[in-house]
């Protein structure tokens, strides 16, 4: 149920309760609008979202950018020049790093242009002369997947477009692991224990706590509702044998990040047994079980987690928690009833819209030996038998030229392409159906941050924004599929600072992102 303003009224000064009232008269109000990118801004990536909603009058409008080259009409030569109805594009070419541009935009009535009635500016960032990432790409059979390349590199996430091009660089905090683009022009990363979103500009928009009890390592991921769900380390004194021990085990973690409210909670040490660990890994204790991915599918309302120590993919009921199957290596417990020696030590399980599942076999212990005794590396795909699952068999697969003992990904293409991160080969391959290499990015040159490998994991994407799943409802902070009072106290909390209710990404939240908010009042799509 939404809160009524008033019930909150006691909760704060009466002056930011006034300044709300006046806003809300803004409901009435028309023309109040948002302007993407802020003037001035300096952005870390060569696509750029150029938005003008409302600030301009009419349906219909003429956009042009050009290179900001100091001359009195830089447009003679614009780099864009385009009439759209869409009040935003997103520039995808003829921006560079290094270079200042300028923007403008008139209304068209009838075909006629009016007068150019909004200017504006950005910046690319510099290349800094240190940045040291040397690679090449070689284009094999077919057709690759369009897009961007998006992996880590040190403390920067960076993009490449097919043809190898710089298009991303975006300098952060922390060392970086996993790292994905979330849409709206954000990122989504783990670095130094902790998950953070960040905009296009570097500005970190979201952090989870930098708590000592809660350090959050290999994955984070989005949740449907804007949640953040988020692999954190766990500990528990455990007697095995007669001895007690401090076992590191792992918690699957949802945080709203309005709120930093832990929403949904699950520990290896709750739902698994101590019989089963790896019995060939020196002190098994202090990594037990080591899961290096957990993320949510809507379509079985399912939190699926990869659990590289035991070499085993479980599928929990978001709902209930309860597991659904364990696939994988056979323990003493007898809890994985069906999967052994299909895949060790793996990584990435992605679940694909027929039912099956592509990830990559590290293969680390193969025929259940050893780490690394009769080690070979794949990406493969299992299709199921049963509901729920009660057997799986390879139904394709792809071995990299050489064994990747740790990290790594598969991941299945719209153009049906599998994009594998082979980490300890500094290689992305496309690989078809047929099996052929599609496209190559290879790293040439070694990085500057030893232990921390560039492409831990890497993923294709159309864009930086993905405007095709783009946030459906602007200001709908609580997704509960309606702009209201609830939505407006959580802004109110964010005041002067930064965070997701900053919907003009502007590095603060303020005055223009209530007028926004204001804007999109009601039920969404009305």
């Amino acid at each position: 149920m939404k809160t009524n303003l008033y019930q909150w009224r006691g909760a704060v000064p009466s002056s930011i309760v006034a300044l709300v009232g006046c806003l809300l008269l803004a409901l009435a109000t028309p023309g109040h609008a948002v302007v993407e990118p802020p003037d001035g801004v300096t952005l870390s990536g060569t696509q750029v979202r150029l938005a003008w909603e409302g600030a301009v009058e009419g349906d219909i409008h003429d956009v042009q950018v050009a290179l900001d080259t100091g001359s009195t009409d830089p447009f003679l030569e614009p780099i864009l020049d385009e009439r759209t109805q869409h009040g935003r594009i997103v520039v995808k070419d003829g921006v560079t790093f290094g270079n200042s541009y300028v923007w403008r935009v008139r209304p068209v009535s009838d075909d006629i242009p009016g007068d150019w009635s909004l200017l504006s500016s950005f910046a690319i960032m510099t290349v800094p002369l240190d940045f040291s990432l040397d690679i090449e790409v070689i284009n094999g059979e077919g057709q690759p997947q369009p897009g961007l390349t998006i992996f880590n590199h040190c403390d920067s996430i960076v993009g490449y477009d097919l043809n190898g091009e710089l298009a991303l660089l975006l300098q952060t905090k922390e060392r970086v692991s996993d790292c994905r683009v979330i849409g709206n022009g954000q990122l989504l990363y783990v670095g130094g224990g902790q998950a953070w979103i960040v905009d296009l500009t570097g500005d970190v928009v979201w952090a989870s706590p930098d708590d000592e009890n809660f350090k959050v390592h290999h994955s984070a991921s989005m949740m449907p509702s804007g949640n953040v769900l988020m692999v954190v380390r766990d500990y528990r004194d455990i007697d095995q044998d007669g001895v007690v021990r401090t076992w590191q085990g792992d918690r699957i973690v949802e945080m709203n990040p309005l709120t930093n409210e832990i929403v949904w909670d699950w520990s290896t040490f709750d739902h698994y047994t101590t019989e089963d660990y790896d019995i060939h890994q020196t002190n098994h204790w202090n990594d037990w079980t080591h899961v290096n991915d957990a993320h949510y599918v809507e379509a079985d309302n399912s939190i699926y987690i990869s659990c590289r120590h035991l070499s085993r993919i479980t599928r929990i009921d978001y709902d209930t928690g309860k597991i659904i199957y364990n696939m994988g290596m056979d323990f003493a417990s007898g809890d994985v009833p069906f999967g052994d020696d299909l895949f060790s030590y793996q990584h990435s399980p992605m679940l694909l819209s027929n039912g099956n599942m592509v990830l990559f076999d590290n293969g680390n212990r193969r025929g259940g030996g050893p780490v690394g005794q009769d080690g070979s590396s794949f990406a493969i795909e299992l299709a199921f038998t049963g509901s729920p699952p009660s057997a799986a068999e390879i139904v394709w697969s792809w071995q990299p030229p050489e064994y990747c003992p740790s990290t790594g990904d598969a991941n299945r293409m719209e153009n049906g392409n599998t994009l594998v991160t082979a980490t300890q080969l500094s290689g992305v391959y496309e690989i078809t159906e047929a099996g052929e290499i599609a496209w190559r990015l290879s790293i040439l040159a070694n990085e500057a941050c030893p232990g921390l490998r560039p492409g831990y994991r890497a993923t294709r994407v159309a864009d930086l924004y993905l405007e095709d799943i783009e946030i459906p409802c602007q200001g709908d902070l609580d997704g509960d599929g309606e702009v209201g009072v609830d939505d407006l106290l959580a802004l109110l909390s964010q005041w002067g600072g930064s965070g997701t209710a900053d919907l003009d990404l502007s590095g603060e939240v303020e005055v223009n992102d209530v007028l926004i908010m204001l804007q999109k009042w009601g039920p969404c799509g009305s």
